[in-house]
């Protein structure tokens, strides 16, 4: 199956209902849709659109990240936060630092806590990408162009043909990548970071000359919180907590002076999400590897690259507009390109759910600068049954918004 389309969207005004995912990996969005159309909620459709990117867009959504999702859940009309934060392993790889992998333990969690469909369901896109192959997508071979020197021996295999780089349209089939997908889908993730899997990684790594003792596995816990947030009438705009960058994601929403605005030639190893479902349920993830490809360094036999703890790491944070008094929704989004996406995430929240631009025109003025974002909002709600509903991921990052409710 060929991409879907960088950057589609669709306006949904004509319909009952509304659900929609957007990300920054055109087959990762096909992914989230194909779960939501299959009965899981917008959870189990982030849940899957991670997978899918550690795929398609491990450059900037490798096993290895860090990050933060936010979930609005409109039966309970509370939000929740999962921060899996960069904690550096013990021991460097011949002087290269490099993250403890707690992405997955934080998926599991926020699926149990949220999700509504089985595990296995969400990981099954992700497990027959890797194992049958996918075509290169745009932004995977933005990403080649720019980073493939930076990768080790194990990762050129995967990567790259005859010492060229792969390119857009070229197979990718990543065979070690799904026998670890495998093991993530059993048992709910456990076997990651306490069961055989997780031996196996920590033995990958000393042989690479590094240290990440089983324990450092078991002891990097994503932490479950209430974010912070802002208010906006009947609701609130929420953010990521410290120390992630949820304080640059609010002063976009506020229109405070915005930071530096470079404009993205790739993604820098950041990457956004969002997902929302017809009950109102909404999740947003941000995700970075610290740099792009992250380390560059591939755990043998894994087909995992692990993330780098650089100063940029924390720098993410998506934005979730919920009411807390009736479960209603407004907008979920998340970017990615640059550390100030966040900041660009907040702006975008604003200019569509206050500013009343529609969220393809918001993405557009913005063209790129300071980040690219995947953006779901319904300004007047996603209960006035979808007439101001819209979804749209920004052209310039190559992904795609998609609806999943049909017209």
């Amino acid at each position: 199956m060929a991409p879907p389309k960088a950057g589609y969207s669709n306006i949904f005004g004509r319909t009952e209902k509304f659900a929609a995912v957007s990300a920054d990996e055109g087959q990762a969005a096909e992914a989230g849709r194909t779960i939501l159309q299959e009965g899981g909620n917008a959870t189990d459709a982030a849940v899957a659109m991670y997978f899918a990117m550690a795929v398609t867009l491990p450059s900037a959504a490798g096993l290895g990240a860090s990050g933060v999702c936010i979930v609005h859940d409109a039966k309970t009309r509370a939000a929740e936060a999962f921060v899996f934060a960069p904690v550096a392993a013990p021991g460097p790889i011949n002087g290269v630092s490099f993250t403890v992998p707690n992405a997955v333990r934080a998926m599991a969690l926020m699926q149990i806590r949220h999700g509504q469909a089985r595990w296995e369901l969400d990981l099954a896109p992700s497990e027959k990408m890797a194992s049958l192959g996918v075509p290169v997508s745009r932004a995977l071979a933005r990403d080649l162009a720019a980073g493939a020197a930076s990768l080790n021996d194990d990762a050129r295999r995967v990567f790259a043909r005859n010492g060229t780089p792969l390119g857009q349209g070229d197979r990718l089939v990543q065979s070690d990548l799904a026998t670890t997908l495998v093991a993530i889908r059993r048992g709910n993730g456990v076997d990651f970071f306490q069961g055989n899997f997780a031996r196996r990684l920590s033995d990958q790594i000393a042989q690479l000359g590094g240290s990440l003792p089983v324990e450092a596995l078991r002891n990097a816990v994503p932490k479950a919180v209430t974010p912070p947030s802002e208010s906006d009438g009947g609701y609130r705009v929420y953010a990521a907590p410290p120390p992630m960058a949820g304080a640059s994601a609010l002063a976009g929403w506020k229109g405070e002076p915005a930071p530096a605005a470079a404009t993205p030639t790739d993604s820098g190893g950041f990457s956004g999400l969002a997902a929302v479902d017809e009950k109102g349920n909404a999740t947003a993830c941000s995700l970075s590897m610290g740099r792009l490809f992250g380390t560059g360094l591939m755990a043998p036999g894994t087909g995992m690259l692990l993330g780098a703890p650089t100063a940029d790491s924390t720098a993410v944070s998506p934005v979730v507009i919920g009411n807390p008094n009736n479960g209603e929704f407004k907008f979920a989004g998340a970017g990615g390109g640059l550390p100030t996406a966040s900041y660009v995430t907040g702006a975008i929240a604003r200019a569509a759910v206050e500013g009343g631009l529609p969220v393809l025109s918001a993405l557009a003025r913005n063209a790129g600068r300071g980040g690219y974002v995947n953006a779901l909002a319904c300004p007047n709600g996603i209960r006035s049954g979808g007439a101001t509903c819209q979804a749209g991921a920004d052209p310039a990052g190559l992904g795609a918004a998609l609806i999943a409710t049909a017209q």
